[in-house]
C-alpha cells in the first residue's frame, strides 16, 4: 500500500464529516473531485477505495450506492474499520439506529474504538439524539477511553437534556430547524450553549449576526416549534443570540454532573 493511501482517505473523510455534521450535500464539482481521490485509493487498496466511493455516496444522499460499495469493502476485508465506515454513512444518510446497531457491532470486536466513539458524540449531538450521546460516553467509560473536551461539553449539555424529562424525540427536529435557520441565513459553526435552570430548560445558539437579524431569526425560530407537534415544549426555551462570555467551567463540576445522572425509568 503506498504511504500517500491513508492520509489521502483520512483528508477525505475530514472533508466528508462537514457534509455529515451539518447534513448537506456536496456540489458536483467537490463530488467529481473527491471521487478522483478515492480513485487513487482504490488503485493501492480496494477495500479502502470503495469504503471511499461509499462514504462519498452517502454524503450525496444516494442510499443503494453507499450500501453497494460498502458490501464491497466488507466482502474485501474482515477488519472491523470497514463495519465503522458503513456506520458513518448511515449517520450521514440520517440512519441513526443503523448507525448505532452497526457501532455496537464494532465495539465488540474492536478493544477501544475511541477515535470513533469520541467522533460519534459530535455528530450525535448536533443531530439531536441525546441519548446516544450519553450511550457513547458510557461505552467510553467502560473500555477507559479518553474524551476530547469538545466531545466532553457535548456529553455535559446532552445530560441536562436528559434531565429536563423532556421528550426526546423532539430534539432531532429541533436539530434540524436550527440548523435550517443557520444555514438560510449564513451562518457556519455556531456556538451551543445548554443551561438547565430548575425544570425549565434553555437552548442558545450563539452567533455573529445584528439585533435585527437576531430579532428575525428568533421569530422565525418561534413559529417553527411551536409547529412541532404532539410534543409539549412548554418547559423548553430556544433562541439566538450573540455570544456573551461565560465563566470557565472545572472539569469536577461537569463530571459531576454526568456521573450523577440517573436515568428516569418510570
Amino acid at each position: 500500500m503506498s504511504k500517500d493511501t491513508p492520509s489521502i482517505f483520512q483528508k477525505l473523510m475530514g472533508q466528508l464529516s462537514v457534509y455529515a455534521l451539518n447534513e448537506t450535500h456536496p456540489d458536483t464539482f467537490t463530488v467529481i473531485r473527491m471521487k478522483k481521490e478515492a480513485k487513487k485509493i482504490m488503485t493501492t487498496n480496494q477495500a479502502l477505495g470503495a469504503s471511499a466511493y461509499g462514504l462519498i455516496a452517502a454524503a450525496e444522499g444516494d442510499l443503494e450506492e453507499s450500501e453497494r460499495q460498502h458490501a464491497i469493502a466488507i466482502k474485501l476485508s474482515r477488519k472491523p474499520h470497514y463495519v465503522m465506515y458503513r456506520s458513518m454513512s448511515m449517520r450521514t444518510l440520517g440512519n441513526h439506529a443503523e448507525s448505532y446497531r452497526l457501532m455496537q457491532s464494532i465495539m465488540k470486536v474492536m478493544p477501544k474504538p475511541v477515535d470513533l466513539i469520541d467522533a460519534e458524540i459530535i455528530v450525535a449531538f448536533d443531530t439531536g439524539h441525546h441519548q446516544d450521546v450519553k450511550n457513547y460516553y458510557d461505552e467510553l467509560v467502560r473500555i477507559q477511553g479518553g474524551i476530547s473536551t469538545q466531545s466532553l461539553i457535548r456529553v455535559y449539555f446532552s445530560t441536562l437534556i436528559l434531565k429536563s424529562n423532556i421528550d426526546l424525540d423532539a430534539f432531532p427536529f429541533i436539530a434540524s430547524l436550527v440548523k435550517s435557520l443557520a444555514k438560510n441565513h449564513h451562518i457556519k459553526d455556531p456556538g451551543t450553549l445548554v443551561e438547565l435552570i430548575g425544570d425549565q430548560l434553555f437552548f442558545w445558539i450563539e452567533i455573529e449576526k445584528d439585533e435585527n437579524t437576531l430579532a428575525l431569526m428568533n421569530e422565525q425560530l418561534a413559529g417553527d416549534l411551536a409547529s412541532i407537534t404532539p410534543y409539549n415544549l412548554d418547559h423548553f426555551h430556544a433562541g439566538f443570540r450573540t455570544e456573551v462570555e461565560h465563566p470557565a467551567m472545572k472539569y469536577e463540576d461537569i463530571f459531576e454532573v454526568i456521573n450523577d445522572y440517573e436515568p428516569n425509568n418510570t
